[in-house]
């Protein structure tokens, strides 16, 4: 299921500005605590972005576009193959394919593959970071490129992450797996200072009457 394989890495991608990694390098320290106030900054998040798969291995590639709305530790995800609410506690997984709902409240090392703010005490002292340079995006934009690598062992082998010279946003993060599974997520599109109430982010039953709720908690 692509939503919850790739959950993690989509919300890392968004997300990774806002963690301080440990301070190896001063110019990639400075780069990433300027993304971090711009994100600090931004109140409710909207982001279109676009994942790359590639399994190296089984020598296939797959791709796929969604959305990721955001506010404090709450969040509403939707790909094509499936979408989750999560309100805090609570997480809401909707397949669509089968028309099913996951319902769970994650524990505490669950959180840390899905939850934004737990994300933020994960990582940070979690990496060796350094400066790569200036180069120019997909979409021949100038970024600044950071590489970070895992200061523990991990089947993450290093991510490289892209960050706009003039907004001060991450663009491109590429993530490099140890499996050779390696993902890479454009974000197409931000919109900032969005207003969100709480209850976007909880499943709603009445907008799915036919779905079959499966409470896991």
């Amino acid at each position: 299921m692509k939503m919850t394989k790739y959950l993690s890495s989509i919300i890392l991608a968004i997300l990774l500005p806002l963690t301080v990694f440990g301070q190896k390098d001063d110019k990639a320290k400075e780069i990433l605590d300027k993304s971090s106030v711009t994100f600090s900054n931004a109140g409710g998040v909207y982001a279109y972005f676009t994942l790359n798969v590639h399994d190296v291995k089984a020598k296939v590639k797959e791709s796929f576009d969604g959305t990721i709305q955001m506010k404090g530790d709450k969040f509403y995800l939707s790909t094509p193959d499936a979408d989750s609410w999560f309100n805090g506690k609570t997480q809401w997984v909707y397949l669509k394919a089968t028309e099913e709902v996951n319902v769970s409240e994650p524990s505490k090392e669950e959180l840390q593959m899905i939850s934004p703010s737990t994300l933020f005490n994960i990582y940070k002292n979690g990496f060796n970071y350094k400066y790569i340079g200036e180069k120019n995006d997909i979409k021949g934009k100038p970024v600044y490129e950071v590489e970070l690598i895992p200061k523990k062992k991990s089947e993450l082998q290093k991510m490289t992450i892209q960050i706009s010279k003039k907004e001060n946003l991450p663009v491109t993060i590429s993530i490099f797996n140890k499996n050779e599974i390696n993902n890479i997520i454009y974000i197409n599109k931000y919109e900032t200072g969005k207003s969100y109430t709480d209850s976007m982010f909880v499943f709603d039953k009445k907008k799915y009457p036919e779905a079959e709720v499966i409470d896991l908690r």
